[in-house]
């Protein structure tokens, strides 16, 4: 029941062989989210001051 888990078995970020296309997608979609609502909230701001 109790297992020391081997770090040496998760591939550091960044290496390539942790590389993961699933992560690699999320992360890109996080971060258009992310820019689409700053774009948003600086168009908005923006045009308050106009």
């Amino acid at each position: 029941m109790n297992q020391i888990a081997d770090s040496s078995a998760f591939p550091l970020p960044g290496s390539d062989a942790g590389f993961d296309p699933i992560e690699d997608r999320l992360r890109a979609s996080v971060r258009a989210t992310i820019e689409a609502v700053f774009d948003e909230e600086l168009a908005t701001f923006l045009g308050r001051l106009r």
